[in-house]
């Protein structure tokens, strides 16, 4: 499908979250799809809407609630960022500070202010991207927690 647009002019992202998941050997990294079933776009025309619409494995096309298709605001910030890392979000690492968690690395530093929920047994955040008027307005990233270094002082 990705191919196809590509062909079309349309340059697709389908962004992917490294996350740890359980296993017969344990827990282990595994890429798993960030948003399932979301495909990203652009396009430097105008895109056909119509004709993406009647792709046989576009289910819907979303739409903000004024009707307009082409990502805005925080929505499109998100996307640009995902762009920078080639649409993958990899396992950040994090310290714990009190009851919250304080990001170390990229590519969740950006996101730190914006964590309303940790999953301490599955290792996981949940980040807020915008508000309630936005398409994309929260996901679940992996963590690894490191130990605070008493000999940096």
């Amino acid at each position: 499908m990705n191919k196809l647009r590509a062909r079309r002019g349309y340059n697709p992202l389908a962004p992917f979250v490294i996350r740890w998941e359980p296993s017969a050997q344990g827990i282990k990294r595994s890429a798993c799809r960030l948003l399932p079933g979301y495909v990203f776009f652009e396009t430097a025309d105008i895109p056909d809407w119509s004709q993406l619409n009647s792709d046989e494995e576009v289910l819907r096309i979303l739409q903000y609630e004024d009707g307009q298709y082409a990502l805005r605001g925080s929505d499109l910030a998100f996307v640009a960022w995902l762009k920078k890392y080639d649409g993958t979000i990899e396992i950040s690492h994090v310290l714990q500070v009190g009851s919250k968690v304080e990001f170390l690395d990229e590519p969740l530093i950006r996101y730190g202010r914006h964590v309303t929920k940790v999953n301490k047994n599955r290792k996981q955040v949940q980040i807020v991207l915008g508000d309630e008027g936005t398409l994309l307005h929260s996901i679940w990233c992996s963590i690894e927690y490191v130990e605070a270094n008493a000999d940096a002082e």
